[in-house]
C-alpha cells in the first residue's frame, strides 16, 4: 500500500522527535519503511497513516505505543469518537493523541468505542486526559517516559482495560452469534455455523476495504453497515437470495477454498431466523438477548489486523468438536503468544527472513499469517520503487509456495488457515488494483488447500500451502525438510504421555541440519516426571532457550490444562560440557501487557549448564532443576543447595504403595499411606474383591472437607465412621480399599492431598484417601509433633514452593513424593543445632499447651459438633488465630533447629509472603499480586512500615558485614527515594565513616529525567519481550541503583543479590587496578 505523507513537520510534531531512550518517534511513513525495527508492524502503521491520517507514531522497539494526529482547527466530538473507534479496532497502539490549535485530547485504545451520536458526552468515552496544547508540549518527555515504563497505564488503569480490547469484544460477539445459530428448532451444525460465519467475515473484510460494494456507503460508514441497511429493507426470501447470489459471485471472482463447500446445499439449511440473527449481530445488537450492546456496529474490518482475525477465529475450533479438541489438546493460540513464539524463533538473525517454515499443527494459521506478513514486508522494504501489482502478486505467491507450509488433521482448521492467508494476501493490495488484476488476468485467488491423496472429489491446490494430513503419521511433506518448525502442537491433559512430546520427538526429522525448532509446549514436559524423555531429547538437539510462561498461564492461555513454555532448539547435538540453556521466567506485570510486551526482570533470566540438566535426568531430578529457577534467585540457589544436601524426610518413611509395588518389607522408622476408600451404594461391580470393614462403627473419623484447623486435631473434630458412611451414601459393611491399621494408630501426622493442611493427631482415627498419614511409635510422639510444625513452617513451604512441580506454576498442589524430599535431619544429626533435642521438646510442649488451653471451663476446645453454628464459627476463628500465632513462634525455633542465618530467613520470608502469594494470578488486578505493589502502599511485612528502607538497610548491612570481615575501614550508607511521575525508585549507596540508618535520597526533576533516560537505555526490547536490566551507576563517591517502584524489585532478597553483585564489581575493579 502506497500512502503519501506530509513533507513538512510542524512545531508540535517536532516536539516529539527526541523521545527517551528505547523509544522512536516516526514522523512519516517513509521513515517507518526505512527502519527494519518496524518489520512486524509495517502493515499496521501503513493502515494507520492511510485511514486515521496520523502525523506520527511513537514506538517501543518497533511496536506502536501512541499515535499523534494534529488538526489545524478544533476537533468536533464526532470526529474524536470516530478516530478513537479506528484506533480501538486496530488494537495495537494503546494511546491516541489528538491536537488542535488550543487543546490536546488523550484517548485510550483499550476502552470500547462510546457510540455514534457524536455529542460531547459520548466523546468523553475513552478519554483519558484533556489539557492545553502548552501543557502537553511541556509534558511530552515525561509522558513518553511513563508510557515506556507502563507507569501511565497503571496510573490511569480504569481507562486501559484489556477485557475491552477489540479482540475480546469480537470474540465474545462471534461466540454469541455461533451459539445462536446452533440452538433452536432450525439449529445448524457447529461446522455449518462456522463455515457461514467465516464466509461472512471474508465478506465484511471485502466490503470494509471497499474491494467490493453493495451500494454507496454514507460518509464515515463502513461497507458492512451498508450491507445491514440493505438487508433490513428486504423480506426473508429476498435476504436469502441476495446473500447467496453475493456468495456465488464471490466464488466466481475470488475462487479460494472459502467456497469449496456446497453453498447451495447450505442455503437450504439456512432459515429466515438465521439471517435475522445475522442482521442483529451486524447491527450492533446483543444476539443473546436482542438488546443493543454498544449502541452501534463498532467494528471496521479494514482496521482489524489479519493476525487478530485469524487468532480469534481459531477459538471456534475448540467448539466444533469440543470433547475431541479437549482430548487432542488443540487450544486457541492468542495473537500475543503467536507473535512471541515467532520472535523467539527468529531472534535477531536477519537471514531468518529467507527461511522456509512449517507449522505441523497449524490450526487457524495464526503463525503462518504472521510469518507471511513479515516475509512480505521484508521483501517490499528491499524494493527501490513502487512495485507493479503483477510483480507483487507473483512474489507473494512465490513466498507462499516456497516458504510457508502448514499441516492439520482437521479440515475446518485447514480451511480457516486458507481464509486467514487470503486476507493477509489481499491486505497488501489496494482495492482498485485487486479488481483490475482479476478482471485483466482472469486469475482469482489461488487454491491453497491440499486435501490429500485420497480426496479425488475435492479441488486440487494451485499452491499447496496448507495440507490436510496427520503430521505424526507422515502423511504429507515426505522427504522434505525445513529451516524452521514453529507452532503450537496439540496438548493432552494431565494424564498420560503428552501428544506435544511426540511432535517434539518428530520435529528433527523435518528440520535441516542446524535448523531451528520453536514450539509452544506444556510446561509439564519439563517439570513433570519426564526424565527419560529429557535425557534422550537433550542429547539429540541443542536446547537454546526456554521461556517459562507459568506466571501468565491463567491470563494468556485460559483454556489450556497446564502452563506453557516456549522452547527454541537447534537440530544439532549440544556440546554438553560447554553449552548453557537460557532460561527466562517472566513474572506477571500489568504494565507490560498493556504495552503489548512481557516484561522480563533481570532476576528472571539465567543460564543453566546443560551438563547439570543431563546429570539431573540420571538421578530423576531434572524437573527440580527447571522449577528451582522459576522463582529462585542466585541466593536462593545457594540455600536450596544447602537444604537438598541435608537428610530428607524420605529417609525416615516407608511408603505403603511403594512397598506393595516392590513387594518389600518395612525398614524405616515411620510409615505413610492414604486412607480408606469406601464403596458407594449406587455401584454394583468392582474390579477387585471388596473388604469387610475391620473397625467398629463408632471409630472416630476425620473429614477432610470439614477440617477446621491445622497443626493439631481434636477429638471434637471427628465424627464416627458410621456417620461418615451414611452421610455420603457408602456401604457400611465393606470397603474398596482398607489399608493396614497402623496407618490410623496414634501418634500420626495427617497431610491433606496437595499439602493444603497438616496436623498432628494423638488419638486413633480413620480418614479417607484424600488424606494421608505419617505414623510412628509412641516414643516418637514429640518428634511427630515437631514434624507437623515443621511441615507448616515457612522453611518447608519455601523448599516445596521452589522444588515441587505444580506449586507456583499451575496448582497449589504437592505430591507425596515431593513432600518426602523436604530436609528433615533428626536431632542427633550433625547438621542441626546442638540443642536440637531441646528445641523438639519445646515445640511439642507449646503445641500441647495450646491444645489443652482451657475453653469455657472445659479441658479442651469446644467440640464443634456440639456447638451452635455461631458458636462453632467463633471457636474455629479463635482456634485458627491462636494456631497462626503459635506457628509464628514455632518458626523461630525451627529456623534455629536448622541453624539458619538472618539472611536465609529473609529469603524464606520473602518467598512465603511476597512471591508465593503473587504467583500465577487469575485476574489482571488480583489483590494477591503483591509483587506489583508500590513500596509505600504495600501491606506486606516488613515493607508495610519501612518501605524502601528495608531494602536499603539490608543492602548496606550486608556490604558492611563483608567489609568488616575483611578488615576494611570503609562503611556504606544507603539512602532511598521514589518518584511518582516516572514510577521509578532510586537507592544511593555512598561511603560513610560510621554506620547510620538509611535515610531519604534527594531527587531533583532533572536527576529523575536523567535516571529515567538511563534506565530505558539500559533496557532492551526483543520482539514481544522487554528485557529490563539492572541499572547500577558507579560514580566516584556513590552507586545509584534505579528500578521501577514495585515490591518485586526492592525486597530483602533483591538486596542480598545486589550486595553480591556490587561486591563482585568492586573486587573485579581491585584486580584490574
Amino acid at each position: 500500500m502506497i500512502v503519501t505523507t506530509r513533507s513538512e513537520i510542524t512545531a508540535f510534531i517536532q516536539a516529539h522527535l527526541s523521545p527517551p531512550a528505547g523509544l522512536t518517534f516516526y514522523s512519516s511513513l517513509e521513515s517507518v519503511r526505512r527502519d527494519a525495527m518496524t518489520l512486524g508492524y509495517t502493515s499496521v502503521l501503513e493502515r494507520a497513516w492511510a485511514e486515521i491520517k496520523i502525523n506520527g507514531a511513537l514506538c517501543l522497539n518497533g511496536r506502536p505505543l501512541l499515535y499523534v494526529k494534529e488538526h489545524g482547527r478544533s476537533f468536533s466530538s464526532f470526529e474524536r469518537v470516530r478516530l478513537q473507534r479506528l484506533v480501538w479496532n486496530q488494537g495495537v497502539a494503546n494511546v491516541l493523541v489528538l491536537a488542535d490549535p488550543e487543546s490536546v485530547y488523550i484517548y485510550s485504545g483499550l476502552t470500547e468505542p462510546p457510540g455514534d451520536k457524536g455529542d460531547e458526552g459520548v466523546a468523553t468515552g475513552g478519554l483519558v486526559e484533556m489539557m492545553t496544547l502548552v501543557d502537553y508540549t511541556q509534558r511530552i518527555k515525561q509522558f513518553s517516559h511513563a508510557l515506556a515504563t507502563g507507569h501511565y497505564y497503571e496510573v490511569h488503569q480504569e481507562c486501559f482495560q484489556p477485557e475491552q480490547s477489540v479482540d475480546s469484544w469480537l470474540l465474545n460477539n462471534l461466540r454469541a452469534l455461533r451459539d445462536a445459530f446452533i440452538k433452536g428448532e432450525d439449529a445448524l451444525t457447529t461446522k455449518d455455523a462456522h463455515s457461514f460465519i467465516g464466509r461472512m467475515l471474508f465478506l465484511c473484510y471485502l466490503l470494509d476495504r471497499r474491494i467490493i460494494s453493495v451500494g454507496a456507503p454514507d460518509r464515515h460508514s463502513t461497507g458492512t453497515m451498508t450491507l445491514v441497511r440493505k438487508l433490513e429493507l428486504l423480506d426473508d426470501q429476498s435476504r436469502m437470495e441476495f446473500l447467496y447470489t453475493l456468495f456465488a459471485d464471490l466464488k466466481c471472482r475470488f475462487n479460494g477454498n472459502m467456497f469449496d463447500q456446497d453453498i447451495e446445499a447450505e442455503r437450504h439449511r439456512m432459515s429466515g431466523s438465521h439471517i435475522e440473527t445475522l442482521i442483529q449481530f451486524l447491527g450492533g445488537h446483543s444476539v443473546a438477548n436482542g438488546q443493543r450492546t454498544l449502541g452501534f456496529w463498532p467494528y471496521d474490518f479494514k482496521m482489524i489486523p489479519i493476525e487478530t482475525i485469524s487468532a480469534i477465529y481459531q477459538d471456534f475450533l475448540s467448539t466444533e468438536d469440543e470433547e475431541s479438541q479437549r482430548r487432542s489438546g488443540a487450544f486457541y493460540t492468542p495473537r500475543f503468544l503467536a507473535e512471541m513464539v515467532i520472535d523467539v524463533a527468529l531472534g535477531e538473525n536477519h537471514d531468518s527472513l529467507n527461511w522456509s517454515f512449517l507449522d505441523p499443527a497449524c490450526g487457524s494459521g495464526i503463525f503462518l499469517v504472521i510469518l507471511f506478513n513479515r516475509l512480505t514486508n521484508h521483501w517490499l522494504r528491499t524494493q527501490p520503487t513502487r512495485v507493479h501489482y503483477s510483480t507483487k502478486a507473483d512474489k507473494l505467491q512465490e513466498i507462499l509456495r516456497n516458504q510457508i507450509f502448514g499441516v492439520d488433521v482437521e479440515e475446518t482448521a485447514c480451511r480457516i488457515a486458507c481464509f486467514s492467508l487470503y486476507l493477509a494476501y489481499l491486505d497488501f493490495f489496494d482495492p482498485p488494483d485487486i479488481l483490475q488484476y482479476i478482471e485483466k488476468t482472469k486469475k482469482p485467488l489461488p487454491k491453497l488447500l491440499d486435501y490429500g491423496a485420497n480426496a479425488s472429489d475435492r479441488p486440487s491446490a494451485d499452491l499447496p500451502v496448507i495440507h490436510k494430513a496427520n503430521f505424526l503419521a507422515g502423511e504429507a511433506l515426505a522427504g522434505k525438510t525445513f529451516d524452521c518448525i514453529i507452532g503450537n502442537p496439540p496438548w493432552e491433559g494431565r494424564q498420560g504421555k503428552q501428544l506435544a512430546q511426540k511432535f517434539v520427538e518428530a520435529a528433527p526429522s523435518f528440520l535441516q541440519q542446524d535448523g531451528i525448532g520453536c514450539l509452544l509446549l506444556p510446561s509439564k514436559m519439563l517439570q513433570n516426571q519426564t526424565n527419560a524423555f529429557q535425557g534422550k531429547w537433550l542429547v539429540r538437539v541443542t536446547l537454546e532457550k526456554v521461556l517459562q510462561l507459568a506466571d501468565y498461564s491463567f491470563l494468556l492461555f485460559q483454556k489450556a490444562l497446564c502452563p506453557a513454555v516456549i522452547t527454541r532448539f537447534k537440530n544439532v547435538p549440544p556440546d554438553v560440557y560447554r553449552h548453557e540453556v537460557e532460561f527466562v521466567a517472566p513474572k506477571f506485570n500489568r504494565e507490560g501487557l498493556r504495552q503489548g510486551v512481557i516484561i522480563v526482570d533481570p532476576s528472571a533470566r539465567v543460564r543453566i549448564p546443560m551438563v547439570d540438566i543431563l546429570s539431573a535426568t540420571k538421578s530423576n531430578t531434572a524437573p527440580v532443576i527447571w522449577k528451582r529457577h522459576l522463582w529462585g534467585t542466585r541466593r536462593d540457589q545457594k540455600l536450596l543447595d544447602l537444604l537438598q544436601s541435608l537428610p530428607a524426610l524420605s529417609e525416615q518413611i516407608d511408603v505403603l504403595s511403594e512397598l506393595r509395588r516392590h513387594r518389600s518389607e518395612r525398614t524405616k522408622r515411620w510409615i505413610s499411606g492414604q486412607g480408606i476408600k469406601p464403596w458407594p451404594l449406587a455401584k454394583t461391580k468392582s474390579d477387585r474383591d471388596l473388604k469387610p470393614i475391620a473397625w467398629p462403627p463408632d471409630t472416630p473419623f476425620i473429614e477432610a472437607t470439614e477440617w477446621n484447623s491445622d497443626l493439631f486435631v481434636l477429638k471434637g473434630d471427628a465424627i464416627t465412621l458410621e456417620e461418615r458412611l451414611k452421610k455420603k451414601s457408602y456401604r457400611t459393611d465393606v470397603l474398596y480399599s482398607q489399608p493396614p491399621s497402623e496407618l490410623f494408630r496414634a501418634p500420626i501426622v495427617l497431610v491433606s492431598q496437595g499439602f493444603g493442611k497438616v496436623a498432628y493427631c494423638d488419638f486413633d482415627v480413620l480418614f479417607q484417601d484424600s488424606l494421608q498419614s505419617i505414623a510412628g511409635p509412641e516414643e516418637d510422639r514429640e518428634l511427630l509433633m515437631f514434624l507437623a510444625a515443621f511441615l507448616r513452617s515457612g522453611l518447608a513451604r519455601y523448599f516445596l514452593f521452589h522444588t515441587s512441580a505444580n506449586w507456583g506454576s499451575e496448582r497449589d498442589k504437592v505430591h507425596l513424593s515431593e513432600l518426602l524430599r523436604v530436609p528433615f535431619p533428626l536431632p542427633t544429626d550433625d547438621s542441626v543445632a546442638q540443642d536440637a533435642e531441646g528445641i523438639v521438646e519445646q515445640v511439642a510442649r507449646q503445641i500441647q499447651e495450646l491444645r489443652n488451653e482451657p475453653n469455657d471451663g472445659s479441658a479442651d476446645y469446644l467440640p464443634l459438633a456440639d456447638a451452635t453454628p455461631a458458636r462453632a464459627r467463633e471457636t474455629s476463628f479463635r482456634r485458627r488465630k491462636n494456631v497462626e500465632a503459635l506457628q509464628e513462634k514455632l518458626n523461630v525455633l525451627i529456623y534455629r533447629y536448622f541453624g539458619l542465618t538472618e539472611q536465609e530467613i529473609s529469603l524464606i520470608e520473602d518467598t512465603t509472603r511476597v512471591f508465593e502469594p503473587s504467583s500465577t494470578p487469575t485476574t489482571w488486578r488480583s489483590p494477591q499480586t503483591v509483587t506489583l505493589d508500590p513500596l509505600e502502599s504495600t501491606n506486606v511485612k516488613p515493607y508495610s512500615t519501612d518501605g524502601l528502607r528495608v531494602y536499603a538497610e539490608t543492602l548496606s548491612s550486608t556490604l558492611n558485614r563483608w567489609a568488616i570481615s575483611e578488615g576494611s575501614q570503609h562503611l556504606v550508607k544507603a539512602d532511598a527515594a521514589s518518584d511518582n511521575q516516572t514510577g521509578l525508585a532510586v537507592v544511593a549507596v555512598r561511603l560513610e565513616e560510621d554506620r547510620s540508618a538509611a535515610g531519604a535520597a534527594a531527587l531533583s526533576k532533572q536527576l529523575t529525567e536523567i535516571l529515567a533516560d538511563a534506565y530505558m537505555h539500559s533496557s532492551k526490547k526483543d520482539g514481544m519481550l522487554f528485557y529490563r536490566r539492572d541499572l547500577f551507576l558507579f560514580q566516584s563517591d556513590q552507586i545509584l541503583i534505579v528500578r521501577p517502584n514495585i515490591l518485586l524489585n526492592w525486597t530483602r532478597t533483591a538486596a542480598l543479590n545486589d550486595a553480591a553483585k556490587i561486591y563482585g564489581e568492586i573486587s573485579l575493579g581491585r584486580k584490574r587496578a
